[in-house]
């Protein structure tokens, strides 16, 4: 009796069995050290995010700083540059001061107290040799003094001097000193012998205009060494000799 050959059904796309692994195949069974659980890692853990990081005060405080430093430094650059240009423009030169008069009008010596009450009428000549540029004169101080003790101050006046002009202003002046033992004995001994010496100082705030751009305020310092004759109230002292000195400080 012929055989008849079994056709097992196999559905289509269906997965292979599985394989015995090789300890089945062969027959033997695994002990228990070779048995081994599968290890899996633990889930990832995803950490917190972290806060922003804060600005810091004084990072605000040095950016401050450096724009603050730029634009003094802009500043000096810019009024360097103009100052440059304007020099070169107009060449401005320092005008002249000279003391023509010294008029005595009281000068009175308490020989019990060494005290010197006087008054003198200073006259002036100021000579601007500037062809373009102007000089306001904002008013100042000035003092006359005998070996370096103050004898009497008054106010220079406020005026405006043009272009290569000259202004004679009269300056007055007053004071009351004490003078100590040694000063007043060279006071007299200097009349006596007929040469007083004398300095005179001026300290004026000036400005200066360049066509039509007037500058900041600067300070004009005129000294002036007399040698007189004497010092006789209502008389005009003889001058020997005069040497006058003016001196610009452009920033105060």
């Amino acid at each position: 009796m012929a055989d008849y050959h079994r056709i097992h059904p196999v559905s289509v796309g269906s997965p292979p069995p599985p394989s015995a692994p090789p300890q089945q195949a062969s027959g033997k069974k695994p002990s228990h050290d070779q048995l081994q659980l599968p290890i899996t890692a633990p889930p990832p853990y995803a950490p917190a995010p972290l806060p922003p990081p804060r600005r810091k005060r004084h990072s605000r405080c040095c950016r401050c700083a450096c724009w603050t430093l730029l634009a003094v430094v802009l500043l000096v650059v810019a009024l360097g540059a103009t100052a440059g240009i304007l020099y070169l423009v107009f060449r401005p030169k320092i005008p002249n001061f000279h003391v023509d008069r010294l008029t005595v009008t009281r000068f009175d010596v308490n020989a019990t107290t060494m005290t010197v009450t006087d008054a003198f009428d200073v006259d002036v000549t100021a000579t601007n040799p500037n062809k373009r540029i102007g000089i306001y004169y904002d008013g100042g101080e000035v003092t006359a003094s005998f070996n370096g003790t103050q004898l009497c101050s008054g106010a220079f006046p406020t005026l405006y001097q043009g272009h290569r002009t000259t202004v004679q202003p009269r300056i007055s002046l007053t004071g009351e000193t004490r003078l100590d033992s040694a000063v007043a004995g060279q006071l007299a001994q200097q009349r006596q012998a007929g040469f007083v010496p004398l300095m005179v100082r001026a300290r004026v705030p000036i400005r200066i205009k360049f066509g039509v751009i007037k500058l900041w305020k600067m300070t004009g310092k005129a000294t002036c060494n007399l040698m007189v004759d004497n010092i006789q109230a209502g008389a005009s002292l003889r001058i020997r000799s005069n040497s006058c000195s003016f001196k610009l400080k452009i920033f105060n």
